[in-house]
């Protein structure tokens, strides 16, 4: 699924997401992530910086599901993905290099990239819930 740009814009303007998992029982877990990057246009990396819950249902469960929004002009977007955890190699370095350009010295204690499968129009109205891709 392509990320279409108004919701990369979207995303990119918005400080905090919501980052919704489970675990392998389908129990429920939310999470605000600051560090976050699109890549390209059907994947998103996270950076884990105080993750726990949320590392082990990614290790267990890869449905995700993250949510954003514009509180001033009620724009929203929902990304439903599959999601896997880094704790090193490419991706992991990827997520590193990022922080580091924005506070040196930081390092993740790893990523998740997730691979975009569904996107949803959040904005209230008669489009509220539509598929966008």
């Amino acid at each position: 699924m392509k990320i279409s740009q108004q919701v990369k814009d979207l995303f990119n303007r918005t400080a905090l997401v919501a980052f919704g998992t489970s675990d392998k029982t389908n129990t429920p877990n939310v999470n605000v992530v600051f560090w976050k990057k699109i890549i390209d246009d059907e994947t998103i990396i996270l950076l884990d910086n105080f993750f726990k819950t949320t590392k082990q249902n990614v290790i267990e469960n890869r449905k995700v599901c993250l949510s954003f929004w514009d509180s001033k002009t009620e724009e929203g977007y929902k990304i439903k993905g599959d999601a896997i955890y880094y704790s090193n190699g490419k991706i992991f370095n990827l997520g590193k290099q990022f922080i580091q350009q924005k506070n040196p010295g930081r390092t993740p204690k790893g990523v998740v990239e997730i691979k975009v499968t569904n996107v949803y129009f959040l904005t209230p109205g008669k489009d509220a819930g539509k598929i966008l891709c």
